[in-house]
């Protein structure tokens, strides 16, 4: 039942991509419409990703849909769980897009019984969210009431086994490296897991974090793997963070505008690019604003990109560099310790740059959930002046040459 509700998950995400991505198109195809190269332009950049279009999608929705009648029966009797994503739609930021069934495969795997010391390895790439998802777990109130304590162990957990009480149920959360999987990481896991296995309350269990695929071999449960989320189910999140209560259908040219956002979105840490240019979005529900948005994002689609800061004492615009990106949770994150500039403070025009600093954090995003991640960069306005010095010389240099092979080609033609 986990698995029909995810299929039917994902093919609502698609076909709400699909119905958009259709509106593009049709305003493309008017040329009586005032937008529609603009929009050409736009859906030019778009895809489904899982291919096909409305029709394709349509049948792929109706396929979930079926047989429906005995699923919503055999749901009567199971526990509820959070309606999600569509009623939450006005409260996205403060929820976990999207996991509900691999949280359920967890506490299920926690909740079991038996004797031995059971690991599960919890496998994906950096930035998709595996320590969110167990995060959520263990405040889970049936995980929180089954384990009388729950152990969260960093890269230097040997340091930590006095901490582990031998004689409770204990839940223990080890994060490995992920080196690819090193000869040296794994000894040091199977000590660890055999000094705890000889102590241990029965019933204990490990959950064993990682992006090293080698490391699926270290469990005794199949490991569950996370992917990354799929286009139409990240445009799904981005589009109820930017829109909030509004219907997107009733406002086209902000749908054109966020799509053309939505496709410069490659950031390995998807949903956190997404909730910062949607915050921007939210911000004010204009054509003029969310184009203005635009234009500062259009330039730049990765923190590397050179972005026009917009002081709000009216100076000049002033270029910077969002370099050296990092991730810290935990009490790192306590606002106490967060630089006081954000990003999209600087970019949209909400801060004043701090007075002759060229080099300084900004915070580029904190998320609303736990573990309460936040995102730290340095914005490096020297840098960022010499990259643009560079592209202006190499666009002078171009023209040059540009002007220097029409003249070639013009003294050419004469002779002849």
């Amino acid at each position: 039942m986990l698995l029909q509700l995810h299929q039917l998950r994902r093919q609502m995400c698609r076909g709400a991509y699909a119905l958009d991505v259709d509106a593009i198109r049709w305003r493309a195809g008017d040329p009586g419409k005032r937008h529609a190269t603009a929009a050409r332009r736009t859906f030019s950049r778009l895809h489904l990703g899982t291919g096909g279009g409305l029709s394709v999608a349509v049948e792929s929705l109706e396929a979930a849909l079926s047989d429906m009648r005995e699923l919503v029966v055999l749901l009567g009797g199971c526990p509820r769980v959070a309606r999600q994503p569509y009623s939450a739609y006005l409260l996205m930021e403060s929820c976990m897009f999207g996991r509900q069934m691999e949280k359920e495969q967890i506490i299920g795997f926690l909740l079991r019984s038996s004797q031995d010391l059971d690991v599960l390895p919890i496998l994906g790439p950096r930035e998709v969210g595996k320590w969110t998802l167990v995060e959520h777990v263990c405040l889970d109130e049936r995980v929180r009431k089954h384990f009388a304590h729950i152990h969260r162990l960093s890269s230097d957990y040997e340091h930590h086994l006095s901490l582990i009480d031998g004689a409770a149920r204990s839940l223990i959360v080890v994060g490995l490296d992920g080196g690819g999987g090193s000869g040296e990481e794994e000894e040091r896991w199977r000590r660890l897991h055999a000094s705890v296995r000889r102590r241990a309350h029965g019933g204990s269990k490990f959950i064993l974090i990682s992006r090293a695929g080698a490391h699926a071999g270290l469990g005794t449960a199949p490991p569950l793997w996370l992917r990354a989320p799929r286009r139409e189910e990240l445009w799904y999140f981005f589009r109820a963070l930017a829109f909030g209560g509004a219907d997107p259908e009733g406002l086209p040219k902000l749908l054109r505008v966020a799509m053309a956002l939505f496709a410069g979105i490659h950031d390995p840490a998807a949903f956190a690019a997404a909730g910062l240019i949607a915050a921007s979005l939210r911000a004010d529900l204009s054509a003029r604003s969310w184009r203005r948005v635009l234009g500062v994002y259009a330039g730049a689609t990765d923190w590397r990109g050179v972005f026009l800061c917009r002081p709000v004492n009216g100076a000049p615009g002033v270029p910077c560099t969002f370099r050296d990106r990092r991730k810290s949770t935990g009490a790192a994150t306590a606002r106490s310790v967060l630089p006081g500039v954000t990003m999209l403070d600087l970019v949209t025009g909400g801060a004043v740059l701090p007075g002759g600093e060229t080099r300084f954090d900004v915070l580029v995003w904190r998320s609303r959930i736990p573990p309460y991640a936040s995102y730290v960069a340095t914005c490096d306005v020297g840098r960022a002046r010499q990259v643009v010095a560079v592209e202006k010389k190499r666009a002078r240099t171009r023209r040059r040459r540009q002007q220097g092979e029409e003249r070639d080609e013009l003294i050419s033609l004469k002779k002849r």
